[in-house]
């Protein structure tokens, strides 16, 4: 084993996927003989607590604590808790980079590293908007130690999005360590499906809204407030998902929908753009300009028209969502044992 212990940072109490990513890093080293743990936090402290949360109860997970710092040792942190390095000498870092957006949107870090990484008008709004609204998201010297190389942290990209970004940033110590989404209640698709378009009403809303008042007769239906099945039994149904929001990493949302047999259109933001990391051809990637909504509804009437040579162009991507589990082990492996 290269580390004695392993230790994984995670937000108490909450089920998201990359909570869950965390989780099945801990599962899969505890499954292979390596002590490793999730460590809970809650307003940047450590939560004392012996209960897994409650999604995550199937897993084979540990619970720490404490971080004991040590050379020997390694401390796992998502992008949201990178703060985390400062609290400790020793211990071996690895930089989780699940979402890059999110570093700079949405944790600590500085106002002005968070103003060259948005460069929308929209987004330069939104980060001052932010600063006004809650000013102890921004913390001076917060990324000191990233902005360098460091032989304690090695840095983990998610996403091709991500590596792309962090040799960009100067860093050469990065390996890739990626995810794989659950296929536990995916379902062959169907030829039998209706003209209905899916999409997430938390991503890309003000385009999305454009497109739609723009799509008269088109039925669009949000996926909010849906179980897991109901979710899956709507993707079993509909032709087509889009999603013209950030692309943080390679979203689950947009896998989901191609397992379940949806063609999917997306915009070219973030990881979006990387063929890399959503594989499907150019056509059914389109810019997020007003210019661009008839050309999106004209392809939206394609796909409803020829549903399964559309789906074709979806194998590429397929195939590679459903190899992920076995990537992310082997990335494991050679990351950690």
């Amino acid at each position: 084993m290269k580390y004695n212990k392993i230790y994984v940072l995670a937000p108490y109490a909450h089920a998201t996927g990359g909570v869950e990513l965390a989780h099945q890093l801990v599962d899969y080293l505890r499954n292979h003989n390596q002590e490793a743990y999730i460590v809970y936090v809650k307003d940047d402290e450590i939560v004392d607590t012996n209960t897994v949360t409650e999604n995550y109860k199937k897993y084979n997970i540990a619970l720490s604590n404490s971080i004991e710092d040590d050379k020997k040792n390694m401390l796992v942190l998502p992008e949201i808790f990178f703060d985390f390095i400062y609290r400790y000498r020793s211990i071996n870092i690895g930089c989780w980079w699940m979402s890059v957006d999110g570093r700079y949107k949405y944790t600590a870090t500085s106002f002005w590293e968070s103003l060259m990484f948005n460069k929308r008008f929209i987004e330069i709004l939104k980060l001052f908007k932010r600063i006004i609204c809650y000013p102890s998201l921004f913390k001076r010297n917060s990324n000191k130690m990233l902005l360098k190389e460091d032989h304690r942290i090695t840095h983990f990209y998610q996403s091709a999005y991500a590596q792309h970004h962090l040799y960009n940033k100067g860093f050469s110590k990065v390996l890739p360590l990626s995810d794989y989404i659950n296929t536990e209640f995916f379902t062959q698709h169907t030829s039998e499906r209706q003209d209905i378009v899916l999409y997430n009403p938390s991503k890309g809303k003000e385009f999305t809204k454009k497109l739609i008042e723009y799509s008269k007769g088109v039925e669009f239906v949000p996926l909010k407030g849906l179980s897991r099945q109901e979710l899956v039994d709507l993707m079993n149904k509909a032709k087509l998902y889009i999603d013209f929001g950030e692309f943080p990493g390679k979203d689950r949302l947009p896998r989901e929908a191609i397992i379940n047999g949806c063609v999917i259109i997306t915009g070219k933001l973030g990881a979006s753009y990387f063929y890399e990391d959503v594989a499907i051809p150019q056509d059914y990637k389109i810019e997020t300009r007003k210019s661009n909504i008839p050309l999106i509804k004209k392809r939206i009437d394609y796909i409803f028209g020829h549903y399964e040579d559309c789906f074709k162009d979806m194998e590429l991507y397929k195939s590679r969502i459903l190899e992920e589990k076995k990537v992310f082990y082997n990335e494991i492996e050679k990351a950690f044992i």
